[in-house]
């Protein structure tokens, strides 16, 4: 079985840890059972760049990827 590894950096790993604790806290406030999300990675000719979607989007910027 393949490995897709997505490296982030320590500010975007924290980025994202705040972004998605407000949304579970937002799902949590309005009695919500929707507390799915999705990490997307967007690669073009221009890079890779990663981001969350929960009750929005939120851009984590550049990453770095590979196939193992």
């Amino acid at each position: 079985m393949k490995k897709i590894i997505i490296e982030i950096s320590d500010s975007q790993h924290e980025e994202m840890k705040t972004y998605l604790e407000k949304c579970f806290s937002t799902s949590v406030e309005e009695e919500c059972c929707f507390a799915d999300y999705t990490i997307k990675l967007n690669v073009s000719f221009l890079g890779s760049e990663l981001s969350v979607e929960m009750y929005g989007n939120k851009e984590l910027g550049d990453v770095q990827w590979k196939v193992e």
